[in-house]
């Protein structure tokens, strides 16, 4: 009785542990096989989470990921140099018992693209004049200017700082209080400064003034010719300081 008591023990955990070796063995042919994923293009190793491309292992870096939400934001809200670009504004300026003035039009082409950086060249038209209480001066200027707009802060980049050459070339009256006058012609070299703040893709505001200036300025009156030249380093005296709203035309991406 007793031995078939045993048997029956026996005969019971052989087949408990058959059964459990297959299992086993099957579990371990499947983590085996999840190992490694494989598809036509790609093998992943979920051991070491190495990605082969055709037998290239892909880098990732995150060098370049931003490190807050602010600057995740602000990256996200990078507006491109645009490729061309239409302004148009006035400008003010004091000299001494003199106002300057001016109503100006420019257009922008972008000519190079460098690191945070666009280079520009523009043609624009000025009317500008001055007021005092012996006379008054208008001239009509054609300008030309090669500027380079560069992203002020990288964190911030909606900010942009300018600077470059620029020179005009004009032509107009001086007027005195007792009506005489005399035909006036102007000839303008100069270095610009100024900022360019992105509102919006296509909207953006701009100040610039001339930080140093050579002019030649040509007086006649019938027979009589007189020309002078003068040069000054100064802002916003014999200077002006220039407001302008910008318009983007076509693409301001990158």
């Amino acid at each position: 009785m007793k031995t078939k008591v045993y048997k029956t023990v026996f005969l019971t955990l052989f087949v408990l542990g058959f059964s459990t070796s297959l299992n086993a063995q099957d579990f371990g042919s499947i983590v085996q096989e999840n190992d490694l994923f494989s598809t036509n293009k790609a093998t992943i190793d979920l051991r070491t989470y190495e990605v082969n491309v055709d037998d290239f292992t892909l880098d990732y870096s995150v060098e370049n990921a931003p490190k807050s939400i602010t600057e995740h934001d602000a990256q996200q809200e990078v507006i491109g140099f645009a490729l061309q670009m239409l302004a148009f504004g006035a400008g003010l300026g004091l000299n001494g018992d003199q106002t300057l003035w001016c109503l100006h039009a420019e257009y922008y082409l972008r000519l190079a693209m460098l690191k945070r950086a666009a280079l520009y060249g523009s043609l624009g038209a000025m009317y500008n004049g001055s007021n005092s209480d012996l006379l008054t001066t208008t001239i009509f200027d054609v300008t030309l200017k090669v500027l380079m707009f560069s992203q002020l802060v990288k964190r911030f980049q909606q900010v942009r700082f300018l600077y470059g050459l620029a020179a005009a070339y004009g032509f107009g009256t001086e007027k005195f209080e007792d009506g005489f006058s005399y035909d006036l012609t102007r000839l303008t070299i100069g270095l610009v400064v100024g900022f360019q703040m992105m509102l919006s893709p296509v909207w953006s505001i701009m100040l610039q003034t001339n930080i140093f200036n050579y002019a030649e300025q040509t007086r006649s009156y019938e027979d009589f010719e007189y020309t002078d030249y003068s040069r000054w380093a100064l802002i916003n005296k014999r200077n002006l300081v220039l407001f302008s709203l910008v318009y983007t035309l076509g693409n301001s991406k990158n």
